[in-house]
């Protein structure tokens, strides 16, 4: 009970981040944003690191390696998905960068993981249900699909960094995030500057919290187990983003968008389960 309780928070959490940095993207620039959000993670989790865990030594310098590729690679999936929420719905944007699940299985399958026929649906599942939430049509919510796509992809690539590096999940996080704030904050300041008006700054700061509360919900979940459970429960942001999207946002999906937003949703649900 506490793994789901655990899981489904993280989830919550992640998808109203998602919301709360939509609302700043689109009244400033992703960019903007990303520094506000990297700023408080880092200013939270770096000094905490410190203390707790010190600096790598010797051994660990390959998984601090990893940890430090993740935040380039966290640079460039933080940048589409905020792209993709400033132009998109906010449950079609999160239910397709949650199909970052299905690009790790199928790396994972690349490195020599056998194909089950239930692992085989599952990646069905997410192919049938990113073409339906993908038709082009009169409403506006397929805007931001591509930068989603991206997001996703590129996300699947900080998820396997993490899954091969040696070192806790602590460190990970303060060197991952020390080095995605390197790189933002002069791209930012370059193009236009990091700048807030004071009526975003309490959002653009709880984003941040938000963003860092997944991360630690989404170790805590993992490590009550069993990871079966604290795969699918953790993997339903894009789930808790269509219905805050609908309920607070007023978004409103197609019939096809809202089939296609299930089976992605499903089908990472799985993937989750099997990989």
């Amino acid at each position: 009970m506490l793994t789901v309780l655990t899981g489904l928070l993280t989830s919550l959490s992640y998808a109203t981040s998602d919301m709360l940095s939509q609302n700043v993207a689109r009244a400033t620039r992703p960019l903007t944003q990303m520094v506000w959000i990297l700023i408080t993670g880092a200013g939270l989790v770096v000094p905490v690191t410190l203390v707790v865990r010190g600096l790598p030594n010797d051994g660990e310098w390959g998984g601090a390696g990893l940890a430090a590729l993740a935040g380039v690679l966290y640079f460039f999936a933080l940048f589409c998905l905020f792209q993709g929420l400033r132009a998109g719905d906010l449950g079609l944007v999160s239910a397709l960068t949650s199909l970052q699940g299905a690009y790790v299985a199928v790396a994972v399958i690349a490195l020599g993981e056998p194909v089950t026929p239930l692992l085989a649906g599952a990646l069905v599942l997410c192919a049938v249900g990113a073409v339906l939430t993908s038709v082009e049509g009169r409403a506006r919510t397929t805007r931001g699909a591509p930068w989603a796509f991206a997001a996703g992809l590129v996300f699947a690539g900080v998820m396997l960094c993490y899954n091969y590096s040696d070192i806790d999940w602590l460190s990970q996080a303060a060197i991952s995030r020390s080095v995605s704030l390197a790189i933002t904050l002069p791209v930012a300041l370059l193009t236009g500057g990091v700048a807030l008006p004071a009526r975003l700054r309490p959002r653009a700061v709880g984003a941040g919290v938000l963003e860092l509360a997944g991360v630690l919900l989404l170790t805590i979940t993992f490590a009550l187990g069993p990871a079966a459970v604290a795969g699918v429960t953790t993997t339903q942001f894009g789930t808790f983003a269509v219905v805050l999207g609908v309920v607070l946002l007023h978004e409103r999906p197609k019939p096809n968008q809202w089939v296609g937003i299930s089976a992605a949703i499903l089908g990472v649900s799985l993937l989750a389960l099997l990989v």
